[in-house]
């Protein structure tokens, strides 16, 4: 449970770095998007952080933080899918520019997996600090 939620609060910190490299590299361009992601991924970094931090986790709490992760990963999937059908371009344009990345490398495969398997980590973090006790 400490090293699923280490990971996941690693992993939130190097989308928070890469969105405020983003945000200020290009002097030129501001991406408040950039500013958005960041502030979210340092939030749920945190929350990561001192769900690895929690001592006493029994049974129940990571059945139930499991069963939050795979409900924030349906609906991470299905947010996504939404905007990339109604939107298409224009999601993924915002995407890359939050990330200062081309548009081209944002396809919808890798934004897929990228929703699911990040809802998946929100919910089960979530879920974790809510029902654990930090000692």
């Amino acid at each position: 449970m400490t090293v699923i939620s280490a990971i996941i609060g690693t992993c939130f910190i190097l989308i928070a770095w890469v969105s405020v490299k983003a945000a200020a590299a290009p002097v030129r361009r501001f991406h408040i998007a950039s500013v958005v992601i960041a502030v979210v991924a340092v939030g749920l970094a945190c929350l990561a952080f001192r769900a690895a931090a929690l001592r006493d986790i029994d049974e129940e709490t990571l059945f139930t933080s499991l069963r939050r992760g795979m409900v924030g990963a349906f609906l991470g999937l299905v947010i996504v899918s939404v905007f990339l059908f109604l939107y298409g371009d224009e999601t993924r344009a915002l995407l890359a520019h939050a990330f200062s990345s081309p548009t081209s490398s944002f396809t919808a495969s890798p934004m897929l997996i990228a929703s699911a398997l990040l809802g998946f980590a929100a919910g089960f973090v979530i879920r974790t600090v809510r029902t654990g006790r930090l000692d």
